[in-house]
């Protein structure tokens, strides 16, 4: 195995052979790299490269902005509990404002609970036992498929329940 020394000698002596990846270098053709002025020395032009990930969030950005906010959801006001499957709570926070609903960081006078899981037992409880009108436990589908379809579609299919005896009882 060649020395560090001997390593740095043939890569002298071979400063003006086009097989030196120091002098001939492909890099200042590549749009993310450009030659420093003080140094002289290639480097990573970091903003160059992150140009198209600014472009295309700037794009998204203004889409977004653009949406028209529907009425589909019109008066549902959304707490969103844990996991959520094929989506984020981001997303789902972003597509029920969109569609003119209320999105609230607790269950207490919602109209809606949003989860892909069962809600434990303690929670099932409290939310039958509650005062306020009928709370629809249902999945992120139903929040999806209403603003697809245009309009607000039945909670009935869309419901996170244990059990069919939950179900009677909540209705």
């Amino acid at each position: 195995r060649p020395s560090a020394a001997a390593i740095t000698k043939h890569l002298l002596t071979t400063l003006a052979d086009e097989a030196n990846p120091i002098t001939h270098s492909d890099s200042p053709q590549r749009a993310d790299y450009v030659v420093s002025c003080a140094t002289g020395h290639q480097v990573r032009d970091y903003k160059a490269a992150r140009k198209p990930h600014f472009e295309e969030r700037k794009k998204k950005l203004e889409e977004q902005a653009t949406e028209k906010t529907s009425g589909i959801l019109k008066g549902v006001r959304v707490y969103i509990d844990g996991y959520l499957r094929g989506t984020t709570d981001i997303e789902m926070k972003r597509i029920v404002a969109g569609a003119g609903g209320e999105i609230r960081h607790t269950a207490s006078g919602v109209t809606h609970i949003l989860t892909s899981q069962w809600l434990s037992a303690a929670k099932t409880q409290k939310l039958l036992k509650s005062k306020s009108s009928k709370i629809h436990v249902v999945g992120p589908e139903w929040v999806i498929e209403s603003v697809n379809a245009g309009r607000r579609l039945s909670e009935r299919r869309y419901e996170v329940m244990m059990d069919r005896t939950v179900r009677r009882s909540w209705s």
